[in-house]
C-alpha cells in the first residue's frame, strides 16, 4: 500500500504525454483519473476484468491503452516472470525459442549454426542466380547459346545477333547495378 500511495501522490508522472518511467506505467481504471503504478507489486494480486471482481474496496486497473499490451511471460522451469509492455507483435518478431537445453557446450550454439547455414545457403544462391545471368564471362553465356540451339534449331543466321544484344544489354545493367550500389555505400559512409 505504501508504493500505491507514494505513486498516487504525484511523485511519478508517467501518465503525462511524452513522460517516460523506469519502473512504474500508466494505468487507468474505471472509478479512478489515470494512476502511475509500479508492475510487479500488481502481479501478485488477483487478475480482474472490472471493479466489482476485487474483494473490499479494491480497484481494477489495466494499462493505459498508449502503454500497449503489457504480459507476463513465464517459463515452465522459472519462478521468475518477464515483463514486457508494448505490441505483442513486436515480441514475435524478436524471440526465438528452441528445444535445446545446454549443459556442456555453447549455450546459443544451435541458433548460431542455424544462422550461419541460412547466411550460406543465402549466399550460394545468390551467387547461382548472378552466374546464371547470361553476361560475359558468366555462365549464363552458355545456357543462352545451348537454349539458342535448341529453338532456334539449325537455323543459325539470327542466333550471333540474338547473343550479342541478349549478352549486351545483360553486361551493361549488371554493370548499371554495381555502379549504383558502389555510390549508395559511398553516400551512406560519407
Amino acid at each position: 500500500k505504501q508504493w500505491y500511495q507514494r505513486r498516487v501522490r504525484g511523485e511519478e508522472r508517467c501518465c503525462e504525454e511524452g513522460v517516460m518511467s523506469a519502473h512504474s506505467i500508466c494505468f487507468t481504471s474505471t472509478s479512478t483519473p489515470d494512476t502511475c503504478l509500479a508492475v510487479r507489486p500488481l502481479l501478485v494480486h488477483r487478475t480482474c476484468a472490472r471493479d466489482s471482481d476485487c474483494l473490499g474496496d479494491g480497484r481494477c486497473y489495466t494499462p493505459h491503452p498508449r502503454e500497449g499490451y503489457l504480459l507476463q511471460i513465464t517459463h515452465s522451469n522459472s519462478d521468475k516472470a518477464a515483463l514486457f509492455i508494448g505490441d505483442p507483435a513486436h515480441l514475435f518478431h524478436s524471440i526465438t525459442t528452441s528445444d535445446y537445453t545446454a549443459r556442456f557446450l555453447w549455450r546459443d550454439l544451435p541458433n548460431t549454426l542455424e544462422l550461419f547455414l541460412m547466411y550460406v545457403v543465402s549466399l550460394s544462391g545468390a551467387l547461382a542466380i548472378f552466374n546464371a545471368v547470361p553476361g560475359l564471362y558468366l555462365d549464363g553465356q552458355h545456357m543462352l547459346d545451348a537454349f539458342l540451339d535448341l529453338v532456334l534449331g539449325g537455323h543459325h543466321g539470327h542466333k550471333g545477333w540474338v547473343m550479342f544484344v541478349v549478352m549486351a544489354t545483360s553486361t551493361g545493367l549488371v554493370g548499371v547495378n554495381v555502379i549504383v550500389a558502389f555510390v549508395s555505400v559511398c553516400v551512406m559512409y560519407q
